[in-house]
């Protein structure tokens, strides 16, 4: 019988992001399975910790120091490697894939995989950091992308296609909305029971383009429902403030938006509260793949999505929702102007999107690529990843991509 296999991850901090929510998911997943698994922060003390130690994952890592802190995490890892002896190393974000690849050298770890969650945005602050990245590919046995955009990426930065493969995010299915739940959630948030409500869940920073979608609501503003009838609209944005809260509702205030958008900061249990929304809008200027996205199509939201990265797999152009390019207010506008106009529309739209999620992103889909690989990966002599997860899905992530828009 195989062994079990021994899976270390490594990523950094578990704060309230695309990549940790999806750590959280899939790895209780795994354990269940009977997959052992350990993950190593680079710096404890996230929120999403005790909900993982809750189910039974050991979460190891140093806490924050103040000085030379990822040095000293590096060394910290490759002791822990040293002692472990995981069968499996794999590397979540560009950071700990950095400081964690240069650990299991340490170690003389070298079965080894990495999972990039975006596009190569990150790169823009750090020339060398490509460099640095395409020599860990050649002694990293295999490179995940979580959409097609990713893989494309992923393609151009390694000689050998079998070294890259695609693992979709996942999540769990919600109960459908319940009228009761609708206006639960709208009472709790204090928000009228007839009002078009948009929701955006993205972290305030400029690529998620939260301007964009500001200056779409002015263009669409007069043919939205008005403030002194029955049926006003509001926007919910949900989302940390990483530097950008003062600019966006300075420029709210500016297109006399201030009195439509609720700016309700990070919100740990941001999925529950999409039941109380009609839409559901994503802006972003790139994507990897959204987490939030997928949940908004799970609460049957009609969804607006940019063009790029992830939205690209997840949405199926007016059918399960509507791409719109990046950057582009008025066409953002005309796809906010058509859901708001049309309750039935949004309901059309809503089921189909939910009905995507079910058929194509289910967490137990995305579970099952995970056991299959790490599995096989605890093999004696491993094939490439790209052959282990050569399946439907892995076909359709060798499709050329659909074109996006620049971004």
């Amino acid at each position: 019988m195989p062994a079990t296999p021994r899976v270390t991850i490594v990523t950094s901090r578990l704060g309230i992001g695309g990549a940790e929510r999806h750590l959280a998911r899939v790895l209780p997943a795994l354990k269940q399975r009977g997959i052992d698994i350990a993950l190593y922060t680079m710096e404890r003390g996230g929120p999403l910790e005790a909900e993982l130690q809750a189910q039974g994952v050991r979460v190891e890592g140093p806490p924050r120091t103040a000085f030379l802190h990822w040095p000293r995490a590096t060394v910290a890892l490759a002791r822990f490697l040293k002692r472990e002896r995981p069968t499996i190393v794999h590397f979540f974000l560009p950071r700990p894939y950095l400081y964690g690849s240069i650990a299991a050298e340490m170690a003389g770890h070298k079965r080894r995989l990495m999972s990039r969650r975006s596009l190569t945005v990150y790169r823009e602050k750090y020339p060398l950091l490509r460099g640095f990245e395409l020599l860990l590919h050649r002694r990293t046995h295999g490179l995940i992308g979580n959409s097609r955009a990713v893989l494309n990426q992923l393609a151009t930065e390694v000689s050998d296609p079998r070294k890259i493969a695609l693992i979709h995010n996942g999540i769990d299915m919600p109960p459908p909305t319940t009228a009761a739940n609708r206006e639960r959630l709208r009472q709790l948030l204090d928000i009228p029971k007839d009002a078009l409500v948009i929701g955006v869940i993205a972290n305030l920073v400029s690529y998620k383009g939260h301007r964009d979608l500001l200056d779409a609501l002015a263009l669409v503003k007069e043919q939205m429902p008005k403030e002194q009838m029955p049926k006003p609209w509001l926007v919910l944005a949900i989302g940390r403030d990483d530097g950008m809260g003062v600019e966006l509702k300075r420029h709210a205030a500016v297109l006399n938006l201030a009195s439509n958008v609720r700016w309700l900061g990070e919100q740990p249990a941001a999925d529950q509260l999409l039941a109380a929304g009609d839409i559901f809008i994503l802006p972003s200027h790139q994507e990897g793949f959204s987490n939030a996205l997928l949940e908004a199509m799970a609460a049957n939201l009609a969804v607006i999505a940019t063009a790029v990265g992830g939205n690209l797999d997840a949405i199926v152009d007016n059918e399960s929702g509507i791409l719109v390019p990046p950057r582009d207010p008025s066409a953002l506008a005309a796809a906010i102007a058509r859901f708001a106009s049309d309750p039935d529309i949004r309901l059309r739209y809503g089921d189909a999107a939910r009905r995507r999620v079910e058929q194509r992103f289910a967490l137990q889909r995305c579970v099952e690529r995970y056991e299959k690989l790490y599995r096989a990966m605890s093999e004696p002599d491993p094939r490439p990843i790209a052959e282990i997860l050569a399946d439907d899905a892995g076909a359709s992530a060798r499709r050329p991509l659909v074109p996006q828009y620049a971004s």
